[in-house]
Protein backbone atom coordinates (compact mmCIF):
# COMPACT_ATOMS: atom_id res chain seq x y z
CA UNK A 1 0.00 0.00 0.00
CA UNK A 2 3.13 2.24 -0.04
CA UNK A 3 3.07 2.91 3.40
CA UNK A 4 -0.83 4.63 3.57
CA UNK A 5 -2.11 3.19 6.28
CA UNK A 6 -5.62 2.06 5.19
CA UNK A 7 -7.44 1.75 8.89
CA UNK A 8 -7.19 5.36 9.16
CA UNK A 9 -8.59 5.94 6.06
CA UNK A 10 -12.01 7.32 6.69
CA UNK A 11 -15.15 5.02 5.17
CA UNK A 12 -16.08 5.99 1.67
CA UNK A 13 -19.60 6.92 2.92
CA UNK A 14 -19.10 8.86 5.67
CA UNK A 15 -19.14 12.02 3.73
CA UNK A 16 -22.66 10.85 2.39
CA UNK A 17 -23.90 10.53 5.95
CA UNK A 18 -22.63 13.78 6.75
CA UNK A 19 -24.12 15.97 3.86
CA UNK A 20 -27.61 13.99 4.60
CA UNK A 21 -28.03 14.67 7.73
CA UNK A 22 -26.76 17.99 7.63
CA UNK A 23 -29.35 18.27 4.86
CA UNK A 24 -31.87 16.65 6.84
CA UNK A 25 -31.56 19.25 9.18
CA UNK A 26 -30.73 22.54 7.37
CA UNK A 27 -33.62 21.89 4.52
CA UNK A 28 -36.63 21.51 6.76
CA UNK A 29 -35.25 24.31 8.56
CA UNK A 30 -35.77 27.09 5.64
CA UNK A 31 -38.75 25.59 4.71
CA UNK A 32 -39.81 26.42 8.20
CA UNK A 33 -38.50 29.58 8.25
CA UNK A 34 -39.86 30.41 4.83
CA UNK A 35 -43.64 29.20 6.16
CA UNK A 36 -43.82 30.62 9.25
CA UNK A 37 -43.13 34.06 7.06
CA UNK A 38 -46.09 33.30 4.65
CA UNK A 39 -48.65 35.68 3.85
CA UNK A 40 -52.32 34.03 3.83
CA UNK A 41 -53.15 31.75 0.68
CA UNK A 42 -56.63 31.59 -1.31
CA UNK A 43 -57.22 29.48 -4.36
CA UNK A 44 -59.87 32.80 -5.63
CA UNK A 45 -56.34 34.69 -7.64
CA UNK A 46 -58.48 38.12 -6.48
CA UNK A 47 -58.07 37.55 -2.97
CA UNK A 48 -54.83 36.11 -3.21
CA UNK A 49 -53.36 38.84 -5.56
CA UNK A 50 -54.52 41.44 -3.01
CA UNK A 51 -52.81 39.50 -0.02
CA UNK A 52 -49.83 39.57 -2.00
CA UNK A 53 -49.65 42.86 -2.47
CA UNK A 54 -50.20 43.68 0.83
CA UNK A 55 -46.82 41.71 1.37
CA UNK A 56 -45.31 41.87 -1.84
CA UNK A 57 -41.59 41.30 -0.22
CA UNK A 58 -42.48 38.95 2.42
CA UNK A 59 -44.26 36.71 -0.44
CA UNK A 60 -41.22 36.96 -2.21
CA UNK A 61 -38.68 35.91 0.42
CA UNK A 62 -41.16 33.02 2.19
CA UNK A 63 -40.52 31.31 -1.21
CA UNK A 64 -37.34 31.91 -1.70
CA UNK A 65 -36.31 30.17 1.83
CA UNK A 66 -39.01 27.65 0.30
CA UNK A 67 -37.25 26.54 -3.14
CA UNK A 68 -33.64 26.81 -1.08
CA UNK A 69 -34.50 24.27 0.80
CA UNK A 70 -36.53 22.27 -1.59
CA UNK A 71 -32.61 21.90 -3.57
CA UNK A 72 -30.72 21.74 -0.09
CA UNK A 73 -33.16 18.85 0.81
CA UNK A 74 -32.35 16.16 -2.29
CA UNK A 75 -29.08 14.81 -0.33
CA UNK A 76 -31.41 14.16 2.83
CA UNK A 77 -34.34 12.45 0.21
CA UNK A 78 -31.01 10.27 -1.48
CA UNK A 79 -29.78 9.60 2.72
CA UNK A 80 -33.06 8.79 3.53
CA UNK A 81 -34.30 6.41 0.55
CA UNK A 82 -30.59 4.54 1.13
CA UNK A 83 -32.25 3.63 4.61
CA UNK A 84 -35.23 2.38 3.41
CA UNK A 85 -33.25 0.34 0.19
CA UNK A 86 -31.40 -1.88 3.02
CA UNK A 87 -35.07 -3.10 3.99
CA UNK A 88 -37.12 -2.88 1.37
CA UNK A 89 -34.97 -2.78 -1.99
CA UNK A 90 -37.76 -1.60 -4.53
CA UNK A 91 -39.84 0.56 -1.86
CA UNK A 92 -36.69 2.32 -1.65
CA UNK A 93 -35.76 2.82 -5.24
CA UNK A 94 -38.96 3.90 -6.24
CA UNK A 95 -39.29 6.64 -3.46
CA UNK A 96 -35.56 7.89 -4.03
CA UNK A 97 -36.82 7.81 -8.04
CA UNK A 98 -40.40 9.91 -6.69
CA UNK A 99 -38.71 12.25 -4.27
CA UNK A 100 -36.69 13.62 -6.86
CA UNK A 101 -39.05 13.82 -9.23
CA UNK A 102 -40.97 15.88 -6.75
CA UNK A 103 -38.26 18.22 -6.13
CA UNK A 104 -38.47 19.79 -10.04
CA UNK A 105 -42.28 19.70 -9.63
CA UNK A 106 -42.10 21.84 -6.29
CA UNK A 107 -39.32 23.98 -7.21
CA UNK A 108 -41.47 25.46 -10.22
CA UNK A 109 -44.06 26.14 -8.04
CA UNK A 110 -42.32 28.24 -5.69
CA UNK A 111 -40.32 30.28 -8.39
CA UNK A 112 -43.46 31.11 -10.18
CA UNK A 113 -44.69 32.40 -6.79
CA UNK A 114 -41.64 34.25 -5.86
CA UNK A 115 -42.29 35.65 -9.65
CA UNK A 116 -45.78 36.74 -8.47
CA UNK A 117 -44.66 38.56 -5.51
CA UNK A 118 -41.38 40.33 -7.69
CA UNK A 119 -43.85 41.17 -10.68
CA UNK A 120 -46.50 43.00 -7.73
CA UNK A 121 -43.25 44.88 -5.99
CA UNK A 122 -42.15 46.09 -8.89
CA UNK A 123 -45.82 47.64 -9.77
CA UNK A 124 -47.27 45.64 -11.81
CA UNK A 125 -51.24 46.65 -12.43
CA UNK A 126 -53.31 44.22 -9.91
CA UNK A 127 -55.16 43.23 -12.62
CA UNK A 128 -52.52 41.66 -14.87
CA UNK A 129 -51.51 40.00 -11.51
CA UNK A 130 -54.12 38.66 -10.92
CA UNK A 131 -54.41 37.52 -15.36
CA UNK A 132 -50.95 36.01 -13.75
CA UNK A 133 -51.80 33.88 -11.19
CA UNK A 134 -54.72 32.64 -12.87
CA UNK A 135 -52.53 31.47 -15.93
CA UNK A 136 -50.47 29.53 -12.57
CA UNK A 137 -53.65 27.95 -11.99
CA UNK A 138 -54.62 26.73 -15.28
CA UNK A 139 -54.62 22.91 -16.28
CA UNK A 140 -51.64 23.86 -18.78
CA UNK A 141 -49.56 25.08 -16.15
CA UNK A 142 -50.67 23.31 -12.92
CA UNK A 143 -52.41 20.37 -14.43
CA UNK A 144 -48.21 19.71 -15.95
CA UNK A 145 -47.02 20.05 -12.47
CA UNK A 146 -49.91 17.85 -10.63
CA UNK A 147 -48.10 14.79 -11.28
CA UNK A 148 -44.75 15.71 -9.62
CA UNK A 149 -46.74 17.00 -7.04
CA UNK A 150 -48.02 14.14 -6.49
CA UNK A 151 -45.10 11.86 -6.72
CA UNK A 152 -43.81 13.96 -3.74
CA UNK A 153 -46.30 12.33 -1.13
CA UNK A 154 -46.21 8.84 -2.97
CA UNK A 155 -42.71 8.99 -2.57
CA UNK A 156 -43.04 9.94 1.06
CA UNK A 157 -45.64 7.39 1.94
CA UNK A 158 -42.90 4.63 0.06
CA UNK A 159 -40.08 5.32 1.90
CA UNK A 160 -42.37 6.09 5.32
CA UNK A 161 -43.95 2.83 5.46
CA UNK A 162 -41.04 0.42 6.32
CA UNK A 163 -39.58 2.73 8.42
CA UNK A 164 -42.46 2.89 10.52
CA UNK A 165 -43.78 -0.64 10.09
CA UNK A 166 -40.59 -2.14 12.19
CA UNK A 167 -39.82 -0.86 15.82
CA UNK A 168 -36.57 1.06 15.72
CA UNK A 169 -34.84 4.41 16.00
CA UNK A 170 -36.83 5.11 12.81
CA UNK A 171 -40.02 4.63 13.82
CA UNK A 172 -41.18 7.72 15.43
CA UNK A 173 -39.44 10.18 12.99
CA UNK A 174 -40.71 8.32 10.42
CA UNK A 175 -44.27 8.77 11.38
CA UNK A 176 -43.54 12.58 12.60
CA UNK A 177 -42.45 12.95 8.98
CA UNK A 178 -45.33 11.13 7.62
CA UNK A 179 -47.62 13.76 9.64
CA UNK A 180 -45.80 16.72 8.63
CA UNK A 181 -46.25 15.31 4.83
CA UNK A 182 -50.28 14.70 5.83
CA UNK A 183 -50.42 18.49 7.02
CA UNK A 184 -48.50 19.95 3.89
CA UNK A 185 -51.32 18.19 1.75
CA UNK A 186 -54.42 19.15 3.41
CA UNK A 187 -52.53 23.24 3.48
CA UNK A 188 -52.61 22.65 -0.37
CA UNK A 189 -55.66 21.37 -0.79
CA UNK A 190 -57.24 23.59 1.65
CA UNK A 191 -55.25 26.75 0.96
CA UNK A 192 -54.44 27.20 5.22
CA UNK A 193 -50.97 28.36 6.01
CA UNK A 194 -51.37 27.07 9.31
CA UNK A 195 -51.17 23.53 8.30
CA UNK A 196 -47.97 23.82 6.26
CA UNK A 197 -46.50 25.84 8.93
CA UNK A 198 -46.92 22.74 11.47
CA UNK A 199 -46.32 20.70 8.57
CA UNK A 200 -42.87 21.98 8.29
CA UNK A 201 -41.70 22.07 11.93
CA UNK A 202 -42.55 18.50 12.06
CA UNK A 203 -40.31 17.77 9.35
CA UNK A 204 -37.53 19.23 10.93
CA UNK A 205 -38.46 17.61 14.07
CA UNK A 206 -38.78 14.45 12.70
Amino acid sequence: TGGVNLDATPPARRYRTVIGAASLIVAPAFMSVGDLMHPHESWDAAAQVAMVVESASRWYVAHLLLFVGMLVFVPGILTLSDVVTQRRPAAGYAARVLLVVSVGALSAVFVCEMLLGRFVSQGAVQAAAVVLFQTFQSGAILGALLPGLLAFFIGTALFVTPLAATTGPFRWPALCLALGAALIMGEIILAEVLLSQIGNVLILVA
